[in-house]
């Protein structure tokens, strides 16, 4: 509330909507998350409805639109800490207390608060009935719960407790004080250990680590969920996503019988190509960039000049597009700013352009549903799609919204304007035939083994076996990556949703083969190329002349519809396929993954198969004259059937 009011100045009972849009916009430009700004939103608001609840004042309406002002936040997962980290952690700590400390909330997944909190009457010893040690845990909103405890732990409890110096407190853990730990006194312990370790880690993520272990191993959500003391189930859930435990599973298993069916073309051994060493990597390093027919290098958001784009436009009309690009900007994700600007800017550019032009619009107050229903129409007679009608409608329509909460009056029937219907096109995917003849390709064309051979092997299955999108591939991260459990943890894919994908045996070879010699960048994603992250336009430009050489149009999209196909064909459970893509809905999945032919016909003939097993079709000889039509089906093992229409049939 003190951020808010040295933001506005006002008394409460003046503060407008657009002084909270304002404040929203300030808090993003300072760098601040969704999470938190929707929080402090959440507390003005409150703090409105008391006061006027208080004042009695039925008139007072609420500035914070709830609507309207709200940011809008992803779904992150979990952060854990890899095994190494705690390996390289616990190495580090040898005082028993802090052990015990830390180890409760790895291996039995306390809060920080919870450990501060514990007393020495808190601790159940094992009793003759078989229950082993436990802890009783005072958690959030003062629920308390039972802790089991494992005989590792209880082994550490037992040894700090001989060691614990005799005191008053009742406290479990006892500082040099000879009084109870605080909240901040635990955490500054945990980062004077960490620093040694030089690894960054805090005491939440120790407890995100025991919730995945527990996940990973199996254990029942609800019995999980009572272990953490969560208060929903659904709480728990994201350890369950973390952990990708049965999208493993299914994943694997639909590997196998992939495999099976179509055996691939093995990649080249790490140890036949063989480490490389500085000198050559810098001789190959030229040479790859020799190779490049396109840069890979394109502008960040910070050197974009967006006054290209308004060029010719009105004064009245710039300056709300260019509010409008930053108010957006701030909405985006980083690494997405410069893409999303050029492509909104231009769209807009051109939109104004036609209509100022066109329809002689001198002003927003002039500007009317047939302006741009005529817009609409001439696009239409260009042959424009109607998914890219849609779009520049929405992007108008997010435009005067912004423009309208600026306190412009804009005609409400533009917002009325019905949407063109799309057509439902089937993904483009590859066939499992053209699929191996360009994997063939890759791995021919980078046996050699440079570095950029690497680099290329190890996109290219994390597109055809992980289905990223091109987006997630180049963000990448070096702490995404976790060999030793076959995982990686996609951050903020579409709609800002992290999610974690199994990596198959053919990507973590790639991966290995390319780390060997990835060195030292000046940033810490994964995918590098000249010490930089790699570029979406060195991928596109790289897959397109793989598939050029086997005569097929490949981008990297295709690859990630390729991939939901074959597994959708091998019977994968099609929730673990939505869940391993990043899709919000089944349908979604249903839509990119359509059932490939194949798949069709096989179960066309089972269903066939079970039928004339049950009624044996007359022979051809015997069956009466058609009365209309007949239509002819052959099947692979070259047997007919007819089919008759008779008349008024449906």
């Amino acid at each position: 509330l003190r951020v808010f009011q040295r933001f506005v100045d006002k008394p409460p009972r003046d503060v407008s909507r657009q002084d909270v849009s304002g404040f929203v916009e300030d808090q993003l430009a300072r760098g601040l998350s969704a999470a938190t700004v929707n929080r402090r939103l959440a507390c003005l608001r409150c703090f409105i409805e008391f006061l006027a609840s208080d004042a009695d004042d039925s008139t007072w309406a609420n500035p914070v639109v709830w609507r309207q002002h709200r940011v809008k936040e992803g779904k992150t997962l979990p952060r854990d800490v890899s095994e190494a980290g705690v390996e390289q952690l616990f190495a580090c700590i040898s005082h028993p207390r802090d052990r015990l400390i830390f180890a409760l909330m790895c291996w039995a997944g306390l809060r920080v608060g919870e450990v501060a909190a514990l007393r020495m009457s808190d601790i159940i010893p094992a009793n003759s009935l078989g229950a082993g040690p436990r802890l009783r845990v005072r958690g959030k909103g003062q629920k308390e719960r039972v802790v089991p405890l494992t005989f590792a732990l209880a082994r550490e409890v037992v040894t700090w407790l001989a060691q614990r110096p005799e005191t008053e407190s009742d406290a479990l853990f006892i500082t040099r004080r000879r009084s109870g730990f605080s909240e901040r006194g635990i955490q500054d312990r945990l980062t004077h250990y960490a620093r040694q370790a030089g690894i960054e880690v805090s005491c939440h993520q120790l407890r995100h680590t025991f919730g995945r272990r527990m996940a990973e191993g199996s254990m029942p959500l609800t019995s999980l969920s009572k272990m953490m003391g969560h208060a929903h189930v659904t709480t728990t859930q994201a350890y369950i996503a973390g952990a990708g435990v049965d999208v493993r599973a299914d994943y694997e298993a639909a590997l196998e019988r992939l495999e099976a069916e179509c055996p691939s073309t093995p990649l080249p051994s790490a140890a036949l190509i063989g480490p490389l060493n500085p000198s050559r990597v810098a001789t190959e390093a030229s040479t790859d960039r020799a190779r490049m027919t396109i840069s890979c290098q394109e502008p960040s958001e910070g050197t974009l000049d967006t006054s290209l784009f308004w060029a010719g436009l009105p004064e009245w009309l710039t300056q709300p597009l260019v509010g409008h690009i930053a108010y957006q900007q701030r909405r985006w994700k980083p690494s997405q700013v410069a893409h999303h600007t050029r492509a909104r800017s231009y769209s807009l550019r051109h939109m104004w352009r036609w209509l100022l032009a066109e329809r002689n619009v001198s002003g927003f107050a002039g500007l009317g549903r047939r302006d741009v229903e005529a817009y609409v129409d001439a696009r239409l007679k260009a042959t424009i799609a109607a998914s890219t009608l849609n779009r520049q409608l929405r992007e108008l329509w997010g435009f005067l919204r912004f423009v309208e909460d600026q306190g412009q009056p804009i005609s409400p029937g533009i917002f009325r304007i019905a949407r063109l219907k799309e057509p439902r096109l089937l993904p483009r995917f590859l066939s499992e035939e053209e699929y191996r003849r360009l994997e063939a390709q890759m791995l021919g064309a980078t046996r050699a083994g440079t570095g950029e051979d690497r680099l290329d092997r190890a996109w290219f299955y994390l597109l055809a076996h992980g289905g990223l999108r091109l987006s997630e591939l180049c963000d990448l991260q070096v702490g995404d990556l976790h060999l030793s459990g076959q995982r990686l943890l996609i951050r903020e894919g579409k709609g800002r949703q992290d999610r974690v994908i199994p990596l198959s045996q053919t990507t973590v070879a790639a991966l290995q083969d390319y780390l060997a010699v990835r060195g030292e960048a000046r940033s810490d994603h994964l995918l590098i190329y000249a010490q930089s992250a790699i570029r979406p336009r060195m991928v596109q430009q790289r897959i397109a002349s793989y598939g050029k050489a086997v005569g097929l149009k490949v981008w990297p999209h295709r690859l990630r519809h390729t991939l939901a196909t074959r597994l959708v064909n091998v019977g994968m459970n099609i929730v673990s396929i939505q869940r391993l893509l990043g899709h919000d809905k089944p349908e979604t999945t249903m839509i990119y993954a359509r059932v490939y032919d194949t798949t069709v016909e096989r179960d066309f003939q089972l269903a066939i198969t079970r039928l004339e097993a049950h009624q044996q079709p007359a022979s051809i000889s015997q069956l009466p004259e058609p009365p209309l039509a007949i239509s002819w089906f052959s099947l692979a093992d070259s047997r007919v059937h007819i089919a008759y229409q008779t008349p008024n049939c449906v």
